[in-house]
């Protein structure tokens, strides 16, 4: 494969900045035509479709490495840089990286796909509350960790000021994240996919995303892949999958791969929150086309699935 870096076809309209978030680290991927981006907000499945990504690319569930070591966090603080530079570097065929920072956050590259990921904000927040519980060592005074009520309130209320401090862990963040990955139009070229329907059909999870990142998989490779992703499996082996995995960082690397359901927060927030939730969600985005879509997934408000522009791979 060609390793000559991809052309930047528009540069970076922002830096961002915040939490475990490094735009110098950056710079530990070359990006090549044929790479993937897997840009999402945390808590959306991102995990879970790198694994899909990372298999459909080497031909099947057995994966070369660790995914986190394959498929490094690019623009984050955790790792040594160098070791993830020459860990990306090592890999002779086509790559699949991930981040968690808004698209305008990152150039548009010739023959580099994005896909883009979201769920439920509000199945988000629980879930985020049950990875923030499972950390060895969480920040002592992280918002996620107060009462349930008061967490919630914040999440719901809390303002993204300034990307020097951006963060996808409340409402506002996730809004700003979605709209200036899909709701721009800023790389047309990205494939949108929703956490709920991602659950509702595995099947053509595998195949969508395939055909997005231009791979044609055989029906026993879309088999075997859907087996080895589902989250009873990846729980099995989760020192493979999970962020930092096998490093002590979670209390139980297991779960961090929780229920994986949707929809549960209905039973948890009553019809104050749920009011509360539906008003701000207006106030952030203000399209109801554009709205729905990010709570319940259907057709991408401007952005539909498409294949990549380099030639399909058949696997």
């Amino acid at each position: 494969m060609d390793h000559t870096p991809a052309s930047v076809i528009v540069p970076a309209a922002r830096t961002y900045r915040g939490g475990e978030t490094m735009p110098e680290r950056w710079t530990t991927w070359v990006p090549r035509a044929g790479d993937v981006l897997v840009c999402t907000p945390s808590k959306s499945g991102t995990t879970w479709t790198q694994t899909i990504i990372a298999m459909l690319l080497h031909g099947g569930p057995d994966l070369p490495d660790r995914v986190p070591v394959l498929s490094p966090w690019v623009d984050s603080t955790l790792g040594d840089a160098d070791a993830v530079a020459r860990a990306l570097a090592s890999q002779r065929g086509r790559r699949v990286v991930k981040t968690h920072t808004p698209a305008d956050g990152f150039p548009v590259w010739d023959g580099v796909q994005v896909v883009a990921v979201y769920r439920h904000p509000l199945d988000v927040f629980f879930s985020y509350v049950k990875h923030m519980q499972n950390m060895t060592a969480p920040p002592p005074d992280h918002p996620m960790l107060q009462s349930a009520s008061d967490a919630l309130s914040r999440f719901v209320s809390a303002e993204v000021v300034d990307v020097d401090q951006y963060t996808d862990e409340c409402l506002a963040g996730i809004a700003w994240h979605y709209r200036e990955t899909v709701l721009s139009g800023r790389n047309l070229g990205t494939a949108s996919f929703h956490y709920a329907e991602m659950v509702q059909n595995p099947t053509q999870t595998v195949r969508d995303v395939a055909r997005a990142i231009g791979v044609v998989p055989s029906v026993s490779l879309v088999e075997q892949i859907v087996a080895a992703t589902r989250i009873e499996a990846m729980r099995r082996k989760a020192d493979r999958y999970a962020p930092e995995g096998g490093k002590g960082f979670f209390k139980n690397d297991a779960a961090f791969f929780a229920s994986g359901a949707v929809g549960n927060w209905r039973d948890e927030i009553g019809a104050a929150g749920a009011a509360r939730f539906a008003q701000r969600m207006a106030e952030l985005i203000p399209d109801a086309v554009a709205r729905s879509w990010l709570e319940h997934g259907g057709r991408p408000p401007g952005s539909t699935p498409a294949p990549s522009e380099h030639p399909a791979k058949i696997a």
